[in-house]
């Protein structure tokens, strides 16, 4: 039987009907659910409120499921996603499959279903949560579920750019993160100067030491942790 969690998560539907009736469903599950009723506005709550578990329909107004999905993915490789849609195209399922999502559920969604679906994802999240506390140096540590710097177990006091940028390249260690990757997640709406990603990352190297981040000269950035 699926118990209730601490996790919160993103409903994705355009039909108001379905998005009432599926959240009523899911309530007693979560700690919060946050809808929206377009990819756009899911894109907006999930960069905003960074829910743990995410599920969206396919067929949306301005913006997709799918492409609410490779959007996410950019820059959020781990945080489970649900897929509904009335429809079973092959090539659905094989992007649904490049995408790392946790389920492709077809619609009218079943509960035994869903609720399978939901008791993966909880799996997930639970593992990806285990370990949260990165070592960037001997004496630096990065909390990715508490967004902290830690020095010598005190918390360090650093701007909202600055813990992006170490969470971004933490979320992706062992690749290079390309300056528009860096860009999209760091500033968001707003337009990155190359000056302004530079001073960034020399802030952050002061503070972490500067072989812990790398750049690939017209690539981006690549992050190395100390075991």
């Amino acid at each position: 039987m699926l118990k209730k969690s601490k996790y919160t998560l993103l409903f994705v539907e355009d039909e108001s009907m379905i998005r009432r009736i599926a959240i009523s469903l899911l309530r007693p599950y979560f700690i919060d659910i946050y809808e929206a009723s377009d990819g756009v506005e899911a894109l907006d709550i999930y960069n905003e409120k960074k829910p743990d578990l995410i599920i969206t329909d396919i067929e949306m107004p301005n913006m997709d499921g799918l492409t609410l999905c490779k959007e996410i993915r950019q820059e959020d490789k781990t945080t489970p996603i649900l897929i509904t849609t009335a429809y079973t195209s092959t090539d659905y399922l094989l992007e649904a499959v490049t995408l790392n999502l946790v389920r492709y559920l077809v619609k009218p969604m079943q509960e035994k279903e869903l609720f399978e679906a939901l008791r993966v994802s909880f799996e997930h999240i639970s593992t990806n949560k285990q370990s949260t506390l990165i070592n960037i140096t001997k004496e630096y540590k990065y909390d990715t579920f508490n967004h902290t710097l830690i020095h010598n177990n005190e918390i360090v006091t650093i701007t909202n750019y600055q813990h992006k940028l170490i969470s971004i390249l933490i979320k992706n260690q062992g690749r290079i993160v390309s300056y528009k990757e860096i860009e999209s997640y760091v500033w968001y709406d707003k337009v990155m100067s190359s000056n302004a990603l530079r001073s960034l990352v020399r802030d952050v190297r002061k503070l972490v030491g500067k072989e812990s981040i790398e750049n690939i000269s017209k690539c981006g950035y690549r992050i190395h942790l100390n075991g």
